[in-house]
């Protein structure tokens, strides 16, 4: 079939050629409007359920929302695993689904399952399913602050035009905003009025809600016409609902006005944040699941640049890119698209220089954007999202697409230049169609040997399997596509380009003088075989003591040019004191050369899946352009400041890790520690003890206890014989208690289009004080006002900030970084050491999770697949060659490539990650597809010339195989070279440490498949 398709291809090259164009044409315009994002889709399939509790403790949130909620999703098809967080006032359920499902049908499945539940709930408390967003989350993060506009004023802004107008353009999932003050009308009530005017909060709740309740009135109908009724002029203003009467005594109104305050003021806050240094908001972006970052940042962009004009107007000052995602691809595009063409251009020069003739050196290049655009296409017609991943693919594909064109136009080529010897030269087309046929078998199995080493890195799962898959897909469409292109188009246009015109007899300069060169070499080889064999193997045998010892890591450090800080005071801290913490590091921040600008938020925000109290603050750091050693200087200062701030924990880190981080065990560290257990106290003695483990660990740093306890509540105890003495129920006091601290919604008012809470609560200045708790008045059945001290023992106490929950099971959590040493050490010496000096019940124990698991579960997982893979090569050899012997000669490369891959990490300094694994898995195929053309012309010579197996022959057939080994090696590390050399910069930082590897071992291994791959063959190889 192969054989029909390449005399087609010289037959109709015209045909042939038009396809070819019309794949660069069509490729192009595809690729140019094409989105782009940074990573695949690399979080799991999950439904997160967010459920608001207000003024339920942490303990109360577990029992009474948590738990109910987990029960009730428990059994649902194909739900993998459940993990949870209980906060004050908040419950974070994550219910993560297995690979292969509908993440649509897993919403549906989950949403139907919470239909029946807030009936088992608390009053009020009703679960929310969140948006569904992308992995990567944020797509833009921006601010507004102002010396002239005050808080209250620029959150309506925000949330009543800014964000419903960001909200609105295709892909975006959500606006979580952080800052400012939510406007409401409150009703303040002073205590003392109560005592005064005999009142309850009771009645002055029970009085606002008759006045602000909104409510349909009917309608009045007649024989002919429908009236709808309708009733205006209720309160709206503080002055109007002064004027409501909250009693009546002896013949006089006693109002709201006398008892309370009333006017705007902001709701109770869960969060604040500043920019720069300043009160501001910050409002960040969430892409929807499969939107394209770039394309969603830059419709954002355009609906702001409407914006901005008003904005300065009113005195505000508007920072469009506090994080923007977007850069990040923009730049490694530019990157790899200056690498591709320096790239490209290095491969015209080779194969000039090599062929010596113009149109041979276009017609084999020509294999690289026809097979590249190709790819392409068929990637977008699948629905596969071109990212960086996915365009770093194809970019170590670079050198590898061209090989099979090379080595079919080298051969047709010197058949050409030979025809024209003798003295009744073929048909061409005879010539071109038998030289094509002559190296065919070994580029088709050579091409799918290269493909199959690939297939490992499509079974890896977890987040290595989503972030590197796509990888492997691009990579293996790229170089069969090459291998269609060099059996089809590269036939054609040799029989157009070169068949018409008079060739050259002589071979071209450079290769009549290698070739000589090499003749002495590979002879004087062959009489020093034994001691060059056996400094080879010492070579391999060093090389593969000194892999075991390159320390690991999941993923290089990405050159984002932006860094996210995360600090946490103790719990209980107040948002205010977060704030002037984090005033003086933004400071710090700011003096750091190359920072552009700080913004931080502390608390969390009113809709956003993060469980953040208010001693947390998180803080979005833009850097000016600056090279990756730039980039990392700063990082190195960052740390250092935050290390020298006293009182707080922190991580600093880039967007992209954290998220892989974060997918992977739920925090943005890469060493993660859960025990699990039932009693809390029993975790919390287990975790302190891990902990101390893991600092007394060479190269941990930010060791952190995720769940701590300590956190300061006031305890409001019932004393249920004086709540019967009394005649007051316990209700009664939960609702004086929620709406004094928490405030209680009684309705709502409008201005315009705007609507607002209205809500009662105390005078700012009693919330502040915890004696204050005491002299709540209360009344009882019977109409006395007690206070609630009079039936409630109050007091200070501590709790805890967050429960965490893991399949049910209550868990406790340590965290860790490692800045310095190797991930895999770490890990098991932390192993290790737990399990032996830590004593675990038959009802507790530990996991061990994060990056630093991951990748080395990722690592083992794609050698022991290589290692099937490799079995599949070995077949794919002896089907190319037909002779065992020969065959397993062949994967005597592959150490020789081990050899200068391992030489190259350890001169570039690289800790081996997922990505370089790859790309020792890329360099085996490499390598063996240049063994397998040495030797298949080998047999070409022995079978169809009639030549012995000699050193004669092995010479020749070395000699006459040089070119094409010498150009395809050649080709495929100069292509690489440069995002080698630039792989500390955006775009390059995974593929960067495996292009190193590349080029390394195709230097060592394309010197000894030249010089001792020959005499071994002639020792060992014959039948």
């Amino acid at each position: 079939m192969l054989a029909c398709l390449i005399r087609f291809s010289i037959r109709y090259y015209g045909v042939v050629i038009a396809i070819a164009i019309l794949i660069l044409s069509v490729g192009a315009y595809r690729f140019s409007t094409a989105g782009l994002d940074i990573f695949p889709e690399f979080s799991p399939k999950q439904v997160i359920i967010q459920t608001e509790s207000p003024g339920l403790s942490s303990e109360q949130v577990e029992l009474l929302v948590t738990q109910q909620i987990e029960l009730a999703i428990s059994g649902v098809i194909g739900l993998q695993s459940v993990r949870s967080e209980s906060i004050q006032g908040l419950s974070i359920i994550t219910a993560i689904f297995t690979e292969n499902s509908d993440i649509y049908r897993n919403r549906q499945l989950i949403s139907e399952r919470l239909t029946q539940l807030p009936t088992h709930l608390p009053k009020g408390i009703s679960p929310v399913v969140l948006p569904l967003s992308s992995s990567s989350a944020t797509v833009l993060t921006l601010g507004l602050s102002s010396d002239q506009v005050d808080l209250m004023s620029l959150r309506s802004l925000v949330d009543w035009t800014i964000a419903p107008r960001l909200n609105a353009v295709p892909g975006v999932a959500d606006v979580n905003v952080f800052g400012g003050d939510i406007k409401q009308l409150q009703i303040q009530v002073d205590p003392a009025q109560l005592k005064r005017f005999n009142l309850s909060l009771d009645e002055v709740i029970q009085a606002t809600s008759q006045a602000a309740n909104i409510q349909g009135s009917g309608f009045v109908e007649n024989l002919n016409q429908r009236f709808t009724v309708q009733v205006s002029g209720l309160p709206a203003t503080p002055e109007q609902f002064a004027k409501i009467i909250v009693k009546r005594d002896k013949g006089a109104n006693i109002t709201l006005g006398e008892v309370a305050t009333i006017t705007y003021a902001p709701k109770p806050a869960i969060g604040a944040a500043q920019i720069m240094g300043k009160p501001g908001i910050v409002i960040m972006v969430i892409a929807q699941y499969g939107a394209n970052t770039l394309s969603v940042s830059k419709a954002l962009e355009e609906k702001l640049k409407e914006l901005s004009p008003t904005l300065s107007k009113q005195g505000i000052t508007f920072y469009p890119h506090l994080f923007r995602p977007a850069d990040y691809i923009e730049r490694s595009i530019s990157n790899l698209s200056r690498h591709l063409l320096v790239g490209g251009l290095f491969v015209l020069v080779i194969l000039y220089v090599f062929l010596f003739n113009a149109r041979a050196a276009l017609i084999s290049a020509l294999a690289i954007p026809v097979s590249l655009l190709g790819a392409v296409m068929v990637l977008l017609e699948a629905g596969v999202n071109l990212n960086i991943v996915v365009l770093g693919g194809l970019a170590i594909a670079l050198g590898e697409v061209v090989d099979d064109a090379i080595i079919d136009t080298e051969n047709i080529f010197r058949r050409l230049r030979e025809n024209r010897l003798y003295p009744q030269p073929l048909p061409t087309d005879d010539v071109i169609n038998a030289a094509s046929l002559e190296v065919r078998g070994s580029v088709v199995y050579a091409s799918f040997i290269v493909a199959l080493v690939f297939v490992p890195l499509l079974t890896l799962d977890g987040v290595a399997g989503r972030l590197f898959a796509p990888l492997g897909y691009s990579y293996i469409l790229a170089i069969l596509l090459s291998l269609l292109v060099a059996l089809t188009l590269t036939p054609a246009l040799c029989h157009a380009l070169l068949g018409r015109y008079d060739l050259e007899t002589k071979d071209p300069p450079l290769i009549k003088a290698i070739k000589e060169s090499y003749k002495k070499w590979l002879l004087a080889a062959y009489r020093h075989f034994k001691p060059i064999l056996l400094v080879s193997m010492v070579a391999c045998l060093s090389s593969l003591i000194a892999f075991f010892t390159i320390d690991h890591k999941f993923l290089p450090e990405l050159r984002e040019g932006h860094y996210i800080v995360h600090t946490a005071s103790i719990p209980g801290t107040s948002l205010t004191e977060s704030i002037r913490i984090g005033s003086q590091l933004t400071g710090q921040f700011m003096a750091i050369p190359g920072v552009e600008s700080v913004s931080q938020w502390a608390g969390r925000a009113e809709r956003g899946a993060d469980t953040y109290g208010s001693h947390y603050s998180e803080y979005e750091i833009r850097l000016k352009p600056n090279s990756g050693t730039g980039q990392q200087e700063i990082l190195d200062k960052l740390r250092d400041s935050l290390g020298h701030f006293p009182g707080i924990g922190f991580e600093a880190n880039t967007f992209l890790i954290e998220r892989v981080d974060e997918t992977i065990s739920g925090y943005t560290s890469p060493v993660v520690v859960n025990i699990f257990g039932n009693d809390l106290n029993t975790l919390d003695g287990k975790a302190e003890a891990v902990a101390e483990i893991i600092k007394t660990i060479p190269g941990a740093s930010n060791v952190q206890v995720r769940s701590p306890p300590g956190t300061p509540f006031v305890q409001v105890h019932l004393n249920l014989n004086q709540l019967s003495f009394w005649g007051v129920t316990p209700e009664q006091v939960m609702i004086c208690l929620q709406s004094a601290y928490e405030t209680t919604v009684v309705g709502k008012t409008f201005e315009g289009n705007k609507v607002f809470d209205i809500a009662v609560t105390l005078l700012p200045e009693q919330k502040t004080n915890i004696l204050s708790i005491s002299d709540l008045p209360i009344k009882t059945l019977d109409g006395t006002l007690i206070t609630l001290a009079q039936v409630a023992d109050i007091k200070p106490n501590t709790g805890r900030y967050n429960i965490l929950r893991q399949n049910s099971q209550r868990k406790q959590t340590i965290t860790a970084n490692i800045i310095d040493g190797d991930m895999d050490d770490f890990v098991r010496t932390l192993k290790s050491r737990v399990l032996k000096e830590i004593a675990f019940t038959a009802d507790t124990y530990p996991e061990f999770t994060g990056a630093a698991v991951e990748q080395a579960k990722a690592r083992t997982k794609l050698i022991l697949h290589s290692l099937l893979a490799g079995a599949g090569v070995l077949i794919l050899i002896y089907l190319a060659i037909g002779n065992l012997r020969q065959a397993l000669l062949t994967l005597a490369n592959l150490p020789f490539a081990l050899v200068g891959g391992i030489v190259a990490v350890i001169l570039t300094g690289t800790p081996l990650s997922v990505g370089s694994v790859v790309g020792f898995i890329t360099l085996f195929g490499i390598t063996v597809r240049n063994s397998i053309m040495l030797l298949s012309h080998c047999q070409y010579l022995v079978n169809y010339e009639g030549k012995t197996w000699n050193l004669d022959t092995i010479t020749l057939a070395a000699q006459e195989r040089l070119p094409s080994i010498l150009m395809t090696a050649l080709v495929t590390a100069l292509a690489m070279f440069p995002i080698a050399f630039n792989s500390d910069n955006p775009g390059s930082e995974i593929m960067g440490p495996m292009a190193a590897i590349i080029i390394g071992g195709l230097f060592s291994s394309t010197l000894l498949n030249l010089l001792l791959l020959p005499c071994m063959l002639l020792r060992y190889g014959k039948r």
